[in-house]
């Protein structure tokens, strides 16, 4: 366990979801540790491990800037254990190239070390994800 507590990494993730609202990827890029490994589900856009804060902001923040719109995560349950937070969120959006819109359940897990995320899980339902992009 780091030196940084419970209390203090629930604060954290709190201001993460409030930068995710506003956009600030800036501030999302100082909650994370460099080398932070993001785990997506696989088969949803960005699905599959990424290594390091550049390949997240590459690979899922501008792709879901890009391909989705009205973008929202509103969390409604934060359990917090240690070095590890758990959200239990809403993530919604409409995909731009069909207008579909979805809404679903998800959960992300975050890992901490020293203050930092340094494993970020997401866990999702790929099924309603994917029902937005067919036409």
């Amino acid at each position: 366990m780091s030196a940084t507590t419970t209390t203090e990494n629930l604060e954290t993730v709190k201001g993460l979801y409030e930068s995710f609202a506003e956009g600030d990827i800036e501030a999302i890029r100082d909650i994370m540790n460099p080398d932070v490994v993001l785990h997506e589900p696989k088969g949803i856009t960005g699905g599959g491990t990424h290594r390091g804060f550049d390949d997240i902001v590459e690979n899922i923040f501008s792709k879901l800037g890009t391909e989705w719109v009205d973008v929202s995560v509103v969390p409604e349950r934060y359990v917090a254990d240690d070095d590890t937070v758990v959200v239990l969120h809403t993530w919604s959006g409409t995909y731009s190239k069909t207008g579909k819109s979805v809404e679903y359940p998800n959960v992300h897990v975050l890992d901490f070390e020293d203050g930092k995320v340094v494993q970020w899980t997401s866990y999702a339902d790929t099924a309603l994800f994917n029902a937005a992009l067919e036409n």
